[in-house]
C-alpha cells in the first residue's frame, strides 16, 4: 500500500503529468463547447439555407408544371407531377417553418413523411436512397420508441445523454487524445532510468514484477478517472443547458444497425481502458530498450500518425484489421465496418490485451536483467 501511494503521489507531482492532465481535462472541454457553440449554429445555418433553397426551386417547378397542364390538360401524367410537386412544396414550407422557429422535431417529422411517402410510393426500390429513406425511417421510430426528441438528421439531439455518449463514442478516438496518453503514460520507466531513480528501489527490496505493474496500472488508473470524471462533468453541464434525456436514446451505425448510446458509450470507454494498457506497455517495453522518454514517446507517436496517415489509402485498407492501431478507439471501429470481421470489438479487446501481457512479459525480464548489470558493475 506505502508503495502504491508513493508511486501515486510521484506520478501525478510530476510537472510533465500535470500539464498532460490539465491538457486532457481542457482537450474535452474545449471540444464541448465547439460543438455546443459552433458545430451546432452551423449545421443549422446550412439546414436552414439549404431547406429555403429547395423550397424556392420547387415553388419554381409548380408554377412551370403549371404552365404545361394548363396547355395540355388531358396529359395525365403531368397532373400526377404536378400533384407530387405541390405535396413537395407544401412540405418543405412546413420544415422551414420548423426550422426558423427552432422546432427541430416537427423538422424531423416533416421528413419522416416524406420518406415514408417516398417507401410506399416504390419508384426508387432496392436504390441505395430507398436504402437510406429506411434506415431513417427506423431510426426515427427507435428515438420515438424510447420518447426522445429528434434532432436535425441521425445520430443528433441536444440531450445530455446523447451528447455525452456520442463525445465518448468519438473523442476517445481522436488522435489528439492518443498522442497525449502516449506522453502521459508510457515514458514512465525510461524517466526513472534517466534519473537514475531506478537504483533507489534495491532499498526496498529490489525491482519486482509488481512495482513494474503499479508504474503501468496507477498512470492507467489516473487518466481512466480523469477522463470519466470530465465527461461526467460535461453531462451535468449539458443537461443544465439542454436537459438529461435518456440513455437509451438510440444511435445509428453506418450498416443501419441501431444501438442504445449507453451502449456504445460502455464499449467505448471499456476500449479505452485497453487501449490505454497497450500504449502503456507498449511504452514500458521501449523505455526498457531505448532507455530514453523522447525517444520512447517518438516512436509511438511516428508509429500513430503513420497508421493514421496510411489508412487513408485504398491500398492499404485490407491490412487494417491486422494493425493493432486500428483498434485503438470504438469510433474508429464502427466507421470500418464493413472492412472488418465479425465480433471486431471482442477480436480488439483480445489482440489488444494479448499484445500488451506479451510487452509485459518481456519487459519484466528485461527490468530484472538490468538491475543485475547494474549490480555487476559496482
Amino acid at each position: 500500500m506505502t508503495l502504491t501511494y508513493f508511486e501515486l503521489k510521484r506520478f501525478i507531482k510530476n510537472p510533465k503529468n500535470k500539464i498532460c492532465l490539465a491538457i486532457l481535462v481542457l482537450f474535452f472541454l474545449v471540444l464541448f463547447g465547439f460543438n455546443q457553440l459552433s458545430v451546432n449554429q452551423q449545421f443549422k445555418t446550412m439546414t436552414l439555407a439549404s431547406t429555403t433553397t429547395n423550397l424556392q426551386q420547387t415553388k419554381q417547378s409548380v408554377a412551370a408544371i403549371k404552365t404545361q397542364v394548363a396547355s395540355a390538360p388531358e396529359d395525365t401524367m403531368l397532373a400526377k407531377q404536378l400533384i407530387l410537386s405541390q405535396e413537395q412544396e407544401k412540405m418543405l414550407s412546413e420544415q422551414l417553418k420548423a426550422l426558423t422557429a427552432d422546432d427541430l422535431d416537427r423538422f424531423a417529422t416533416l421528413a419522416y413523411e416524406a420518406d415514408l411517402a417516398a417507401l410506399k410510393s416504390g419508384d426508387m426500390a432496392g436504390s441505395d436512397d430507398d436504402q437510406n429513406r429506411l434506415n431513417s425511417s427506423n431510426y426515427y421510430l427507435a428515438v420515438k420508441a424510447v420518447g426522445g426528441k429528434m434532432g436535425l438528421m441521425a445520430n443528433d439531439a441536444a440531450d445530455a445523454s446523447f451528447k455525452t455518449g456520442s463525445a465518448i463514442l468519438h473523442w476517445l478516438s481522436a488522435t489528439t487524445l492518443l498522442v497525449l496518453i502516449t506522453v502521459l503514460i508510457s515514458d514512465v520507466v525510461s524517466s526513472d532510468i534517466e534519473s537514475s531513480q531506478i537504483r533507489f528501489y534495491q532499498l526496498i527490496g529490489g525491482r519486482k514484477f509488481r512495482q513494474l505493474v503499479l508504474k503501468l496500472l496507477l498512470p492507467i488508473g489516473v487518466v481512466g478517472v480523469v477522463t470519466v470524471l470530465t465527461f461526467a462533468g460535461i453531462y451535468l453541464i449539458s443537461g443544465l443547458l439542454n436537459g438529461f434525456g435518456t440513455w437509451h436514446y438510440p444511435y445509428s451505425l453506418s450498416d443501419g444497425s441501431i444501438f442504445s448510446i449507453w451502449q456504445l458509450s460502455l464499449k467505448s470507454l471499456g476500449l479505452f481502458l485497453v487501449s490505454l494498457l497497450f500504449i502503456g506497455s507498449l511504452g514500458q517495453l521501449l523505455s526498457l530498450i531505448f532507455k530514453k522518454s523522447l525517444v520512447v514517446i517518438g516512436l509511438i507517436v511516428v508509429c500513430l500518425t503513420g497508421f493514421l496517415t496510411l489508412e487513408r489509402e485504398v491500398w492499404f485498407q485490407p491490412f487494417k484489421k491486422f494493425i493493432p492501431f486500428e483498434y485503438l478507439g470504438y469510433g474508429r471501429l464502427i466507421n470500418d465496418i464493413k472492412i472488418l470481421p465479425d465480433h471486431f470489438l471482442l477480436i480488439g479487446v483480445v489482440y489488444l490485451a494479448g499484445l500488451s501481457l506479451i510487452f509485459l512479459s518481456i519487459s519484466a525480464y528485461l527490468y530484472h536483467q538490468y538491475y543485475y548489470r547494474k549490480v555487476g558493475k559496482l
